[in-house]
């Protein structure tokens, strides 16, 4: 009996685990760094910040899945004649879903350099080290019958036995990360990128129990294009994400639109400026995403809702997430000074 209850315990823990290692956000080009070490700081802005919280399967009866995530990017120059740069950034993802409590929390540091090739393109190559925690709380499980027949027996099903003698309700572990990233940007100022990026590069433990399994590896490609159309108050903004995690694999494609209400820096289109963004994407057998966000000057909110298009569609009632983030993108001092001169 007590082998029974341990393997279907490490089996439900082991699926929910590794869909847990590959973070899902519908607002994933908001703040790339956090699938990619190598596009941090690759932005026109010096540096910015990033916060946004989702919320995901709240219409299925038991406790939800939420997920809190904090990103922060800034540039340093390599030199007073250099046009190469250096990325430092921090990011932090906490999620907690299931009865069980159980919480994964994510913390790395990339940074990366970022090499002028010429007037037109650059390329950028990070390493992202970090620590990756997992926890869950064993008082929260349920456990069928004690029942053996002839009478109960409270070990069998005590969740409190299970986790003090056959496995452990925390762990932490070293983690690495790492991605290229390529930028090239034509005359009308229209801009083309992607990268490749490999995570969980020290395949790190699932560590609750002595029979722990190791993490897949985590490859992602993404590319995408911000294109001046022949309206310069608008533009297009296609973008594409694929996910790959041992066996399991996810991927994400649409198109975002771009309407500048009002103008600020015609080097940077960052200070003083209005626009408003709106798209359409789909998660390859999962679901439609459309999303909404406002910039003024400095400051951008937005808003993004997946519509379950599966045949987890049933249990949602077609409902998956419902996410929304903040973000500041700013420039240094000297910069804003130079940029208003000219």
């Amino acid at each position: 009996m007590k082998k029974v209850i341990l393997t279907l315990f490490l089996l439900v823990s082991a699926n929910a685990l590794l869909a847990q290692q590959g973070y899902n956000s519908s607002l994933w080009n908001q703040a790339p760094s956090l699938f990619n070490a190598g596009s941090v700081a690759t932005g026109n802005e010096d540096y910015s910040f990033f916060t946004n919280f989702r919320f995901q399967y709240f219409t299925i009866e038991g406790a939800p899945m939420r997920t809190n995530t904090l990103s922060t990017e800034f540039k340093f120059s390599d030199g007073a004649y250099s046009k190469n740069n250096f990325g430092v950034g921090l990011n932090v993802i906490n999620d907690q879903t299931g009865d069980n409590k159980l919480m994964t929390t994510a913390v790395t540091i990339p940074v990366n350099y970022t090499i002028q090739l010429d007037q037109r393109n650059k390329l950028s190559v990070g390493v992202a080290p970090g620590f990756y925690m997992q926890s869950y709380d064993p008082a929260t499980l349920n456990w069928g019958s004690d029942w053996t027949g002839n009478g109960f027996n409270g070990n069998y099903g005590d969740p409190i036995y299970i986790n003090s003698n056959l496995s452990r309700s925390s762990y932490g572990a070293f983690d690495v990360n790492s991605g290229i990233f390529y930028q090239h940007t034509q005359r009308n100022k229209s801009r083309f990128y992607g990268g490749l990026a490999l995570n969980h590069m020290t395949r790190q433990k699932i560590d609750f129990s002595f029979t722990a399994d190791k993490m897949y590896m985590q490859m992602v490609v993404n590319a995408g294009a911000d294109i001046t159309t022949r309206r310069r108050d608008f533009r297009l903004q296609p973008q594409m994400m694929y996910f790959r995690n041992g066996p399991s694999n996810n991927f994400v494609l649409g198109v975002n639109c771009e309407n500048i209400l009002s103008s600020g820096s015609e080097i940077t289109n960052i200070n003083k400026s209005k626009t408003v963004s709106y798209g359409v994407f789909y998660r390859m057998n999962d679901a439609v995403i459309a999303s909404f966000s406002y910039k003024i000057q400095n400051f951008k909110i937005g808003i993004a809702f997946d519509a379950n298009v599966s045949r987890l569609s049933s249990a949602t009632s077609g409902v998956g997430a419902i996410e929304i983030f903040f973000k500041s993108i700013h420039m240094y001092g000297k910069k804003k000074t130079k940029l208003r001169k000219d």
